[in-house]
């Protein structure tokens, strides 16, 4: 398990195995028991729709956390990373101090996020557009998404990156005002997602941009991507 979160830090991944809301909701990331695994048994592989796991090895930023190799493995070993109860009223209010203590230390008490859409389904934005709901409310603790990159400390981007918005998504980037942190939100926008094998798919922001943190799932929690965020202004 020490491996496991030391290579995730490494990989600038924000997993959902961070934090919950409430019993039973969010999946864990999936983990293969090399020990009891078969050898030469292809089901895991051949069940995952994003080609996340390869060689028994499975890839954060290509798994969206359907657990279907979870499903499919005959012999029970793979198990998913632990998720810890927390309840929302507490874990909202976490948040909540530690962006404030970050943007005053880091950030001037403020932060500007250009967020950009690059070709997703919608439902990674669905998500970020709760992040300034009542219940998470990021802009009380000064942070804003504002409308032209060129006030903007931060981009935080769905989707595959299609070809019809590569280049749109590379000139907001140089529109920006530099040092720009860059946040990849979703399973697409980490590497592609299940339309990463599409032929206007552009495989993830990775490819694209210098990314600082990814934050996979399909799509994230809004607890997940202000984490995202958080992890960000550190690398900042």
């Amino acid at each position: 398990m020490l491996n496991l979160v030391k290579s995730l830090i490494n990989s600038r991944i924000i997993t959902e195995d961070s934090t919950s809301w409430g019993e039973g909701f969010g999946r864990g990331l999936p983990i293969i028991h090399q020990e009891s695994c078969l050898a030469d048994c292809p089901k895991c592989e051949n069940t995952c729709p994003t080609g996340a796991l390869k060689n028994k090895v499975i890839n954060p930023r290509g798994c969206i956390f359907c657990h279907s190799c979870l499903r499919s493995c005959p012999v029970n070993a793979i198990t998913e990373t632990e998720i810890p109860v927390i309840s929302s009223s507490v874990s909202t209010e976490q948040l909540g101090q530690e962006l404030r203590s970050k943007l005053k230390k880091d950030c001037r008490r403020s932060l500007h996020i250009r967020y950009v859409d690059a070709g997703s389904c919608n439902g990674c934005d669905f998500e970020i557009n709760s992040v300034t709901n009542p219940v998470y409310d990021i802009q009380q603790y000064g942070i804003d998404f504002v409308a032209s990159p060129r006030h903007a400390d931060m981009l935080l981007v769905t989707g595959s990156v299609t070809r019809n918005l590569e280049i749109a998504l590379q000139k907001t980037y140089e529109a920006c005002p530099k040092p720009t942190l860059v946040v990849a939100v979703g399973a697409c926008a980490c590497g592609g997602g299940i339309f990463k094998e599409a032929y206007a798919a552009g495989g993830g922001v990775g490819k694209h941009l210098p990314v600082d943190v990814y934050v996979p799932g399909c799509p994230p929690t809004p607890a997940l991507i202000i984490k995202g965020i958080l992890a960000a202004i550190d690398r900042g």
